[in-house]
């Protein structure tokens, strides 16, 4: 890829995480302290799921990372019983 190619891909998912950040930051830290009648409260889903969509991916992700890391140490297994003892 060209330089310039990798600057935009890094900027874009620069800005993307950073408003997401941004975003959930203020869904969960500062949401809870607008009143509920508020106009605001249209652009936030409830505040359950600000604890509910972390910890669903947090799992998923550890879920993936140690099922990875089983195969891994099962292939690894399987290649030392083939190994003749001299």
């Amino acid at each position: 890829m060209p330089p310039k190619q990798d600057q935009a891909i890094g900027a874009t998912l620069l800005l993307s995480s950073a408003s997401l950040f941004a975003y959930y930051t203020i869904w969960a830290l500062i949401m809870p302290f607008v009143d509920d009648g508020h106009p605001l409260h249209e652009y936030f889903p409830d505040r359950k799921y600000a604890i509910i969509i972390p910890v669903v991916l947090l799992l998923f992700g550890l879920t993936v990372v140690f099922t990875f890391l089983a195969l891994v140490m099962i292939k690894s297994n399987g290649t030392k019983k083939g190994v003749k003892k001299a």
